[in-house]
């Protein structure tokens, strides 16, 4: 047994160092090629301070705004536990995990020229540039953000929430006393969360930033790469990119972790009688929250025309659609197999948060450090389906160990010293474990395919424009204007999207009880 449970810690370490290899390689190519070298006049350069501004400054607008909607939203639903409201946390999540493309080609049917709100803007109005970019981030992540802070106002002890009725503590009172404590760590590590997916947005930015003037680091790296082919440009934004999220990172983690995956609490608390006015204005609320989940998805799905679908090229929209399954199916099962690998290593801090370590580099960062090592290489063409397989795994396996690590140390506590005892063999252990870990492994599956299905920034480098996947094809459709090709798309997309969250849900509700 000792020669196994050797074995097994092996095989662990040598999945993490194939992780830390991966980084090593990206971090090779982004130490030059060719004449490529870091250029410090860059980053004093206008252009280069134009893009930090504009980089900052819409994360922290997108931010603001995101919990400006969602703090009061979930204050209100933990009020008054509507009916419903366990539909609506997992509309929440569907909109966070959501394929980016799908929700791009919402914004622009409902906001766009010939979008259906374009009447009741103003005549100056552009969607394409600050304001597109605010109202994509915005339906990305306040979902999130209400969903955590609903399951944090959930977590408050029911009599603590007596005892302040009884004491007649005002509003500001009982929010001093009762709500804050309990929201600011969790608020302050989700502002941090929500500021760093804004500001290494790529996807959002490519199809609505609208030109030079609302241009990422994400999107300017990527430029650089595919058409000016100036690597020296690419490589010094990528590092001052990865050192300003880094740093980003870092501080986010010293607040609290964010639960985002937490199972939502679908039982009756006590709550003190409210005043018939009040108890009106919440209702306005629910239903207000409700409008905003599914403005986008009715929008798309009412823009379908079914004469537009006989016309379109079926066999190309499905081979897109089979090519994304298999590059997501592919990067998930990877995924999936280095998290078995890596989970005993996860009760030790140091090597749980190697193994996740990949949350700190933005996808574009990674990808461009292997993009010039391959090139430097010669073996670009023979080996970007591998890469392109590979770090989409890297990129969704932290969200999967987080899944799983917590019932893969449950059966470390509860089972593993009683197997061990029983003197099992290899498989018979291995078949108890993963007899254990069913639920989660299902549950974990879902949404490893879920997040690889919508995956754009690291087919934009590896990827051929002449075979798309599905994501790409929507964006294709959506810049060319084809705007009723691209709903047909988007909606395609957005069902196996719907499958896929039903599978998680499901899965995670079974595992719960």
């Amino acid at each position: 047994m000792t020669g196994l449970r050797s074995s097994v810690f092996l095989s662990s370490f040598a999945a993490l160092l194939t992780l830390i290899g991966v980084t090593v390689l990206a971090f090779r190519g982004l130490a030059g090629f060719d004449d490529a070298r870091f250029d410090l006049q860059l980053i004093g350069d206008s252009y280069t301070l134009r893009i930090l501004r504009f980089s900052l400054w819409q994360a922290f607008l997108s931010t603001a705004l995101s919990i400006a909607l969602a703090w009061p939203l979930a204050r209100w639903l933990y009020r008054l536990q509507p009916r419903g409201l366990g539909l609506f946390q997992q509309l929440c999540l569907l909109a966070f995990v959501m394929p980016t493309l799908v929700v791009i080609t919402s914004v622009m049917l409902l906001f766009g020229p010939q979008g259906s709100l374009r009447p009741l803007l103003p005549e100056d109005w552009k969607l394409f540039g600050l304001s597109g970019i605010l109202i994509a981030h915005v339906y990305l992540n306040f979902p999130l953000a209400t969903r955590i802070l609903l399951q944090r106002y959930q977590e408050m002890p029911e009599g603590v929430e007596r005892l302040s009725a009884q004491l007649k503590l005002s509003i500001w009172q009982r929010f001093v006393v009762l709500e804050w404590p309990q929201v600011r760590p969790v608020l302050l590590a989700l502002a941090g969360l929500i500021f760093i997916l804004c500001f290494n947005s790529f996807a959002v930015v490519l199809a609505l930033g609208g030109g030079p003037a609302s241009t990422t680091f994400e999107l300017a790296i990527y430029q650089a790469l595919k058409y000016q082919f100036n690597l020296s440009e690419a490589l010094t934004l990528a590092w001052m990119q990865f050192t300003i999220a880094g740093a980003l990172f870092a501080l986010t983690a010293l607040f609290a972790r964010v639960d985002w995956l937490g199972a939502p609490r679908l039982t009756e608390r006590w709550q003190p009688d409210s005043r018939q006015l009040v108890q009106l204005l919440l209702w306005a609320a629910y239903s207000a929250g409700w409008l905003l989940l599914l403005a986008p998805l009715l929008a798309l799905i009412g823009s379908l025309d079914l004469s537009k679908l006989l016309n379109m090229n079926l066999y190309e929209l499905t081979e897109a659609l089979v090519r994304s399954l298999a590059i997501g199916l592919g990067a998930t099962l990877t995924a999936l197999s280095l998290c078995l690998l890596l989970l005993p290593l996860q009760r030790n801090p140091l090597l749980a948060w190697l193994s996740t370590h990949h949350l700190v580099a933005p996808a574009m960062v990674l990808s461009t450090g292997i993009y010039i090592w391959l090139l430097s290489l010669g073996g670009l063409r023979q080996w970007s389906l591998f890469w392109l397989i590979l770090l989409n795994a890297l990129l969704v396996l932290p969200f999967l160990i987080t899944q799983l690590r917590a019932t893969a140390i449950n059966y470390q506590q509860q089972y593993h010293r009683l197997v061990f005892n029983l003197n099992l063999g290899a498989f018979e252990r291995a078949q108890i474990y993963l007899s254990y870990l069913k639920r989660a492994l299902i549950s974990a599956f879902a949404l490893g395919l879920l997040l690889a299905l919508g995956d754009i920034s690291v087919f934009a480098l590896f990827g051929s424009y002449d075979e798309p996947t599905l994501p790409w094809l929507i964006y294709r459709y959506a810049g060319s204007y084809r705007l009723e090709e691209a709903a047909v798309a988007a909606t395609l997309l957005l069902l196996v999207s719907i499958s896929l969250l039903l599978l998680l849900e499901r899965s995670r509700t079974t595992q719960a009880r």
